[in-house]
């Protein structure tokens, strides 16, 4: 049977992990499979994997399902990251230099050697420094270790709330960002930056939308809310039923396997 390349976004959450694989065909997406795994309580805390072999051998019924061609892209809890805009540095650097250079000055603003960070950066809107984003990398190590323990083809450790953005241009062109929630964060996007609130300070999508200042936001849930929600799974031109039906949850792992594509 040709499966062809399973793009795959693995979302690991407190209680359970939530997977989707979907196929690039005739430039349209179908999906493959889902999957909704619960997990022994303890596994996970805080959005970070405690045990990657406990994990690892929880997943191992799940991993024999996989065709040989697959990517996988990861979540990342984005409470567990930190952004900083740069600016360009007054000397010029070679495309291969800049790297080096960002790394440096986010150990330094961070009191951290730049050996213990994993750090990503694009360019600013403005073009005149760098968006950058900084996680530990002995939390990204954990990932990786879990990963190599399913030899799974991993491509991407995603920051979750980012993921919500490739769902903007499914949007009416009036919407300015994305929000989704579960029991501990909201996380949200718009076209030029991401990030979380904890529910406890931030109690409804209204204060939300609030809090950010950033214009008219739609919410991921199936639930009718007066033109204010965006169903994640519309996006999917091939649907193959059954779907889950708590679908809202999948948002996050629909968001990374989407993502997964580079035209």
């Amino acid at each position: 049977m040709a499966f062809g390349n399973w793009r795959i976004g693995m979302h690991i959450q407190q209680d359970h992990i939530a997977i989707v694989a979907l196929l690039h065909e005739r430039s349209r997406w179908a999906l493959r499979r889902w999957w909704n795994i619960p997990l022994i309580p303890g596994t996970v805390r805080q959005g970070m994997v405690m045990d990657a072999e406990s994990l690892a051998r929880q997943l191992q019924s799940w991993r024999r399902e996989l065709p040989l061609q697959h990517q996988v892209y990861i979540a990342f809890p984005a409470a567990r990251t930190l952004q900083k805009q740069l600016p360009r540095p007054q000397i010029s650097l070679r495309e291969s230099e800049q790297a080096t250079w960002i790394a440096s000055a986010m150990s330094q603003q961070l009191e951290m050697p730049a050996s213990s960070l994993c750090v990503d950066y694009s360019e600013t809107t403005a073009a005149d420094g760098w968006r950058v984003t900084a996680a530990q990398r002995l939390d990204i190590n954990v990932l990786c270790r879990l990963a190599n323990l399913l030899k799974l083809r991993v491509v991407g450790v995603v920051p979750d709330a980012s993921a919500l953005s490739v769902f903007l241009p499914s949007l009416p062109a009036e919407i300015q960002g994305l929000a989704w929630r579960d029991e501990a964060n909201w996380l949200w996007a718009t076209s030029d930056s991401w990030g979380y609130c904890p529910c406890s300070e931030v109690p409804s999508f209204s204060h939300l939308v609030s809090q950010l200042n950033a214009g008219a936001f739609r919410l991921c849930t199936a639930e009718s809310l007066d033109g204010q929600s965006f169903d994640a799974w519309s996006v999917i031109s091939r649907l193959q039923p059954p779907l889950p039906s708590d679908g809202e949850r999948f948002t996050i792992a629909l968001g990374l396997a989407l993502g997964a594509r580079r035209s």
